[in-house]
């Protein structure tokens, strides 16, 4: 495009008003880190390009940095007069106070602008505000000259709502481009409450984080929510620009944002303003638009308020205070469209498996028929997939008459259980009178018999909804159907004691889970399954079964859902055994995150048991950490739960109750854990350590008798070293330390397996002492024993102080039994110097023989 104008020298006249650096109509919040970046990025290329949408404070944050640079900063403001190239030009000119003739046309103008700069004195930067005003082709050509071959001395910054259509790619693969992007205006938490400071207000936390939530930093928006907050007593969830009701807040979004698009584009963000987040396939169901993916494309590239969805590239969302007016706009031009666009996506979402969606637009669009579809068919597959989460507050919606429905109800009492709202599910299956009689389908039969497990779990009783789900034929109900009542009857079979028929059902389930990805499914399997392993005994492959389903809850971002804390239980039980107290701790704290405030009494007393363990010795008020886990026991007795955690470290436990003088509890625990488990080795031992506090030595040996001869069996392996350890104490007192040392040999061949040191550092000293005694005579069970008492507490004695430190090098030597000579060549030194440091040694322990020697080092912890 030629102009006249390009003949004469002198050019249109540009208004100084378009050349003056804007100033800020309301008070300034520092915004230090935005300054810094400007200043990093202009630094280090030639050409920086700053866009985002209407009001995020672009101008305002460019003009103030421009004021704080100490070398020459040119403003030019645009508009739409500038599209004439030779306007564009002059302006350009006169903007950097260029003296001499320079042509208004290309290519002399560019090449004069190059030439002057080549000889300046000093840098001057020159911004471009508004660029995204020149459309014109030939204006935009000297822009791009500029940019491609900017001299030396020239830095340009190209401001505006969306990158103007240069050749930037070439730019920012030459890395002589640098970019400030829209998400970077977006007010942080300290700028936000800064800019009510500035303007008088104090808005308590919540109040922040909503604004911070509705305005997603959007500088507009929150200066808006100012404005009325200064002058109105409304509260920040009360302001009307979140209904999209505030005449300014929609003149400005009509003015700003809305008048640069045709009316068709506008019709399709009002329509689809039904939705939170919008597809081109769902746009074009609810528009009939021909080509829906172009236009949300190029919404988006303009930031126009459309941003795309990080995770979903495909996926696009309107800025939540231009969707409210959007919304809003519907319902006042085009009310009965409202129900009929929401019917329209109900559909569009139940085609493509997304029932929460499906179910939230069919509440909306009041379609009865259309929500108990919804329900009975897709929400049960969904839970099976991802869980409840984002399910249960919209199945919560669902009226009360559909729910009538046994087919519509019983799902949504699935849904509740899974989610832990026990009354919302208690609502619906004491409304259908507890029994099956009557649900004549057999899907509705299995899907009750389901619920009632589940529901049992809550309690911990399920032996009469187990004998209804025994006799339901789960595998003709339908594949999802049929995962959730084995899942369920597995669960309910761990929990009742069955431990093959649990084996048999979990595992199937998680078969079938896997085949129709119902990963929430498979989840829950993995960690029952673990769970049934521990309480077989097995706590080493427990633990791998714990890690492999948190790693796969970990890939889902699942780890915090409360199926995790029965998981992290099982692999804290390893940890605390091992006497890995920090990973036991870590992993007790996850357990009760993830628990929360479920009410699960069976996983509950497990991680309520295992972190009672490991926070006492660490407690502030350890009384109060034994009476919490005494109070959740109590709750449960007589009562089913799982067993790992419990039989595990029940014994730790009730040390603890001794040590903060809870006696009473301590005798009762006993019998707690039989009626939890039956008669169980667990048990004796219970019994026999509250014998041995009151010095009932023969009462606690015949206690726990049956358990060492195999006569009553243990739930957990530490159990049979715990009674090993207690025979072994007890009979060393006697004075029988032959069956000492056979009784810790047994406790030693029963720990090792699993790698059990916890039972050894509970025993304390007198253990330590036999381990120390026997050391040399435990055969293939030797190196276990030496890490097992190398980990144990030593007592210290004035004596060891004294040592020298070649008496401890020398110490060190002593259990190998090698030759005075064969020592004295590995240390370097004499072999009489060797026998003078084994006298000091001999004469500091106060023994005779190098054997006494190793035997009261072992004992001190000295080697």
């Amino acid at each position: 495009m030629s102009d006249s104008s390009e003949c004469d020298p002198s050019g249109p006249e540009t208004s100084q008003a378009k050349l003056r650096i804007p100033t800020a109509a309301t008070p300034l919040v520092p915004r230090d880190r935005l300054l810094s970046t400007l200043d990093e990025r202009v630094a280090s290329a030639p050409v920086v390009v700053v866009t985002g949408p209407a009001g995020c404070g672009k101008t305002t944050l460019l003009a103030e940095w421009a004021r704080r640079r100490d070398d020459r900063v040119a403003w030019l403001t645009l508009d739409e007069h500038d599209n004439t190239p030779a306007r564009l030009r002059a302006a350009v000119r006169d903007a950097l106070a260029l003296t001499g003739t320079v042509p208004l046309a290309e290519p002399g103008f560019s090449s004069a602008v190059v030439a002057a700069f080549d000889r300046a004195a000093a840098s001057v930067c020159l911004v471009l505000d508004n660029v995204h005003e020149i459309r014109d082709p030939d204006a935009l050509a000297s822009i791009d000259l500029l940019t491609r071959q900017p001299p030396d001395r020239l830095r340009l910054v190209l401001l505006g709502r969306f990158p103007p259509p240069l050749h930037l790619a070439r730019l920012h693969l030459e890395g002589r481009l640098r970019e400030v992007l829209p998400h970077e205006f977006a007010f942080t938490r300290a700028e936000t409450e800064a800019l009510f400071a500035v303007h008088g207000l104090t808005l308590p936390p919540d109040d922040v984080d909503l604004l911070l939530r509705r305005t997603e930093g959007w500088i507009g928006g929150l200066r808006f929510a100012v404005m009325r907050l200064a002058t109105t007593p409304a509260r920040p969830d009360d302001l009307l620009m979140f209904a999209g009701l505030d005449q300014v807040v929609s003149r400005y979004l009509g003015e700003e944002v809305l008048a640069r698009h045709t009316q068709r584009v506008r019709d399709l963000l009002v329509v689809t303003s039904v939705c939170d987040t919008m597809s081109a396939d769902l746009a074009g169901a609810l528009t009939r638009h021909s080509s829906p993916g172009v236009v949300l494309d190029a919404l988006e590239r303009t930031n126009s308020f459309v941003s795309r969805l990080d995770e979903e590239p495909e996926w696009y969302r309107c800025h939540p205070v231009l969707r409210a007016h959007l919304t809003a706009e519907l319902r006042r031009s085009r009310p009965a469209d409202e129900p009929a666009l929401h019917q329209t996506a109900a559909h569009w979402y139940h085609r493509n498996n997304d029932p929460a969606v499906a179910l939230r637009h069919a509440l909306r669009a009041g379609d009865d028929q259309l929500v108990a579809e919804i329900v009975e068919h897709s929400v049960l597959p969904e839970v099976l997939r991802e869980g409840s989460g984002r399910l249960h507050e919209v199945v919560d919606a669902v009226p009360g008459h559909v729910l009538a429905q046994p087919q519509v109800g019983i799902v949504a009492a699935l849904v509740a259980l899974d989610a832990g709202d026990v009354a919302a599910a208690d609502r619906v299956l004491t409304g259908m009178g507890g029994q099956p009689r009557g649900l004549r389908q057999e899907r509705v039969r299995v899907l009750h018999a389901t619920a009632l497990l589940r529901r049992g779990r809550f309690d911990a009783r399920v032996g009469e909804a187990a004998q209804v789900m025994a006799r339901t034929a789960a595998e003709r109900a339908g594949t999802d159907a049929e995962v959730a009542a084995l899942l369920n009857r597995g669960v309910a079979a761990l929990l009742s004691g069955d431990h093959p028929a649990a084996e048999q059902d979990l595992l199937r389930a998680s078969e079938i889970g896997r085949q129709e990805r119902f990963d929430h499914a498979v989840l829950e399997s993995q960690v029952h399954l673990a769970a049934l392993t521990s309480a077989s005994g097995d706590i080493l492959t427990a633990a791998r079964q714990a890690g492999e389903a948190l790693e796969f809850a970990e890939e889902k971002g699942w780890q915090s859902l409360h199926v995790c804390a029965l998981a992290y239980a099982v692999l804290g039980v390893q940890a605390y055994l091992r006497l890995d107290d920090e990973r036991a701790a870590d992993l007790a704290g996850r357990a009760v995150h993830a628990l929360g405030d479920r009410r699960d009494p069976a996983t509950g007393l497990a991680v309520s048991t295992l972190d009672a363990a490991v926070s006492f010795a660490t407690a502030g008020d350890p009384r109060a950490v034994v009476g919490r886990v005494r109070e959740q026991w109590r709750d449960v007795a007589g009562r089913r739960v799982t067993p790992p955690v419990i039989t595990h470290i029940a014994p730790a436990v009730q040390r603890i109750a001794l040590r903060s003088g809870d006696e009473q509890w301590a005798s009762a625990m006993p019998e707690q854990v039989e009626a939890m488990f039956g008669p169980c080795g667990e048990q004796a031992v219970l019994r026999a350590v509250v014998h041995t506090h009151h010095a009932r030595v023969s009462q606690a040996r015949k206690v726990v008798e049956p358990l060492l001869s195999g006569e009553l069996p243990a739930l957990a392996a530490p159990t049979v070293v715990d009674g090993w350890l207690l025979e072994a104490v007890l009979v060393d007192r006697a004075g029988d330390q032959r069956r000492a040392h056979d009784a810790v040999t047994r406790a030693l061949a029963a720990a090792e397996p699993v790698g059990a040191l916890r039972p050894f550092f509970n025993a304390g000293k007198p253990v330590r002492d036999l381990l120390a005694r026997g050391a040399g005579r435990f055969g293939r069970l030797e190196p276990f024993a030496t890490t097992t008492m190398t980990s144990l507490p030593a007592a210290s004695t004035a004596s060891t102080d004294v040592l020298t430190s070649r008496e401890r090098d020398l110490l060190l030597e002593l259990p190998s039994m090698r030759t005075a000579e064969e020592i004295a060549d590995s240390l370097f030194v004499s072999v009489n110097t060797v026998k003078t440091h084994l006298r000091g040694i001999y004469r500091k322990l106060g023994v005779n023989q190098r054997r006494d020697a190793v035997l009261a080092a072992r004992r001190l912890g000295l080697i």
